[in-house]
């Protein structure tokens, strides 16, 4: 396929405005709390995500963005978690009114068996769910489940001294009720999330939001007894009676040893385990190209090849897509578009790259004036490079399409010839409508780390090839 093939997409005329479907609202339990919920996604199967934590939804949710593209999606706040309802009775916190809830939930929604996705404690929650209805579950994904039994874990050697002191003081702020939540929240947890992160750096990748909830159940000192009481309750012997597929995901430089998820694997009989090598916590963050490409290989009926290893990429692409919904056929269109400038960009091809844009494309820089015109974008990639990028990657994440623009957002990553991180962050990449056909005409992207991209000194209009 030639370049001008992968870049251009032909949108169907009577579509103006495209976006994945989402809704909210809020369910009523037997015993009047209420769950907020958000649905969102193109597919016709439905997966049930169960956030850990106890936090929010929303710290999933973003990061996992990209599997709406083919299925539809359910999160929801647990009960006294995000914006559901404060719950200070711990009688009514117990785990069995979560696994309550989610047959509550899936007789809301009318779903005969459900597609379950937990994480972290929320994947504990699912195995107990699956325990106790095992008719109920059509498929499980545990993305590094809390353990199902007493293992030792130890966090105290997984960051610096100041970090720890700067968090004590954080979290002494945060517990005290301060006017500003929602920044003394971050405050706190962007040092709490260096723990389950294999460094700080790494813990920039994820886009998701803890502190985007209640604050009355942020503050809740007995939000976490559903985790104590799954900690008494050995269900290993009832997951031997569980014949739906369970795939495990599981990052092997966590805080909880590897060895707790080779268990979760092998307490069912129908299961599989996909190691992320390096990744901590949250290998969807830290590893997205094999986290997707295994998902959505499980989503399709077949367990992964333990030994895959996908290339990396914008997303995955699935049989179908260019003959698929609109979102779906724009999606492919720009996966494949940004997979192109970004096998040019590290092969040194700079015109090349350059050609990627618009004849007008522009390039909005952190810490630059707009980068106009193909000549101009050659040679910031060229400097950018010579400023220590080897290579880039790029992760699509969502876009919506209104008239003849279509608007494009995911994460990039930078690295230099050692393959250590030098840039994080996120972009924004607009298309127009030309001819019919959608052509890159604007990036615009900055870091997302703490401290000063490596490429925001903008002399890269002083670069002299000569």
């Amino acid at each position: 396929m030639t370049l001008a093939g992968l870049l251009l997409f032909t949108l169907p005329a009577q579509a103006q405005n495209i976006r994945l479907k989402s809704s909210e609202g809020y369910i009523t339990t037997d015993d009047q709390v209420r769950l907020f919920y958000r649905v969102t996604g193109e597919g016709g199967d439905t997966v049930l995500v169960v956030h850990g934590g106890p936090y929010n939804f929303r710290y999933l949710s973003a990061d996992l963005s990209p599997l709406a593209a083919h299925h539809t999606f359910i999160y929801y706040d647990q009960r006294g978690s995000g914006f559901s309802s404060f719950v200070g009775d711990t009688t009514k916190l117990h785990v069995r009114k979560h696994l309550e809830d989610i047959e509550t939930i899936r007789r809301h929604f009318k779903l005969g068996k459900l597609n379950l996705m937990g994480h972290s404690s929320g994947g504990l929650i699912s195995g107990h769910y699956a325990a106790t209805h095992p008719e109920h579950v059509k498929s499980i994904q545990l993305v590094n489940p809390a353990t199902l039994a007493p293992w030792p874990q130890d966090n105290s050697a997984r960051t610096d001294s100041i970090t720890k002191l700067l968090n004590r003081q954080n979290r002494e702020k945060f517990y005290n009720s301060p006017a500003d939540f929602r920044k003394s929240c971050w405050d706190y947890y962007a040092l709490v999330a260096r723990f389950y992160y294999p460094t700080p750096v790494h813990a920039r990748r994820t886009w998701g939001d803890v502190c985007h909830s209640l604050q009355e159940n942020m503050m809740n000192p007995a939000r976490g007894y559903a985790n104590e009481t799954m900690n008494k309750i050995n269900i290993i012997p009832q997951l031997a009676g569980v014949k739906a597929p369970v795939l495990v995901l599981a990052g092997d430089n966590d805080f909880m040893p590897y060895a707790s998820f080779e268990q979760w694997k092998n307490s069912f009989p129908n299961s599989a385990l996909v190691r992320f090598k390096g990744a901590g916590h949250s290998p969807h963050v830290d590893d997205p190209d094999l986290f997707f490409t295994a998902t959505e290989t499980f989503l399709q009926g077949k367990f992964p090849d333990a030994a895959f290893n996908p290339p990396k990429s914008a997303g995955v692409i699935l049989p179908g897509d260019d003959n698929g919904t609109p979102y779906q056929q724009a999606r492919s269109a720009v996966i494949r578009a940004e997979n192109e400038l970004v096998r040019l960009v590290n092969k040194g091809d700079w015109e090349g790259a350059a050609a990627v844009y618009s004849a007008d494309g522009v390039i909005y820089a952190p810490g630059a004036p707009p980068i106009s015109g193909r000549q101009a974008i050659a040679s910031f990639w060229h400097t950018v490079s010579i400023r220590g990028m080897h290579s880039v990657e790029l992760q699509l994440m969502d876009l919506e399409i209104s008239g003849d623009l279509l608007n494009a957002r995911g994460k990039y990553v930078m690295r230099n010839r050692q393959k250590e991180y030098i840039d994080i962050g996120k972009f924004v990449a607009i298309y127009k409508r030309e001819n019919n056909k959608w052509v890159l005409h604007t990036d615009i992207f900055n870091s997302s780390l703490e401290t000063r991209s490596p490429i925001e000194e903008p002399d890269y209009l002083k670069f002299d090839d000569n």
